[in-house]
Order: structure tokens, then sequence, then C-alpha cells
């Protein structure tokens, strides 16, 4: 939020004083225990990996695929997914490249984020639905 003009730092004043910090405090912790929530169930998962550290909120992960294919093989598989992923409206991830491998980015930001632990069953369900379609 830029904050250079005097009105556009009023709106935010506003809130920590109607609000209070605490509860700008608890929501960011919040969106924190969040994605550590989301590291732990795709750690969890046989076919997810997580490509980065996770130390604030955004979550980089992809799916694995088999072994045997190249590394070009499996940043098509994953850009399928996100667009699967998204397509279906259930969950909203983005992407980032992360040293050359395309990585799925859950980046959780929104104080009204409630429902975390679908992102994982959903992102197997779109893999699984891709894997049938072509065979794999």
């Amino acid at each position: 939020m830029e904050l250079s003009r005097r009105f556009r730092a009023l709106k935010l004043r506003v809130s920590l004083r109607y609000h209070g910090l605490q509860t700008f405090r608890a929501a960011i912790q919040q969106n924190l225990d969040y994605a550590q929530r989301l590291a732990a169930a795709i750690k969890d998962s046989l076919v997810l990996e997580i490509a980065g550290p996770v130390e604030l909120s955004a979550v980089c992960f992809r799916h694995r695929r088999k072994q045997d294919v190249s590394e070009e093989m499996r940043n098509r598989f994953n850009l399928a997914l996100l667009k699967r992923v998204v397509s279906r409206g259930k969950v909203y991830l983005s992407n980032a490249e992360l040293k050359g491998k395309f990585c799925l980015r859950a980046c959780i930001v929104n104080h009204l984020t409630t429902d975390i632990d679908a992102v994982v069953p959903e992102v197997l369900r779109a893999a699984s639905e891709i894997m049938k379609e072509h065979g794999s």
C-alpha cells in the first residue's frame, strides 16, 4: 500500500485504531500458521514436494511425477496441474520458478482464508485427472 500521500495513510491509521494492533498481529500469525500447516501436509504427501523454505506465508511446491522423466516434462506437468487446479475453482494457486523448476505457489495473505486443508486434496485430484487423461 502506498503511503506517500496522507489520505492513503489515513485508511491504514483508522484501521489500526479501530481494530487494534493485536488484531493485525493475530491475522498475520494465522496466515503464517496456515502456511506451516500446508507445508506439513505437502511433506506428508508421497507425490508432492516442497520447493523452497517456508519462512513467511508463501509455500512453493510441486508434483514429483515419475523419477524417470525429464525436468522439462515435470515442469510441463506442473504447469498443466496449476491450470487444472485454477480452472476447477476450488482453490487458487499461482506459480513461481525456483532454480529452473516450475512450482505451484500458495500465498496466504487474506485474513478470510479458512480452508487451507483443501489445497493438497484438490491438487492431488487434479493431478489424478491429468494422469488419467494422458495414460500416465
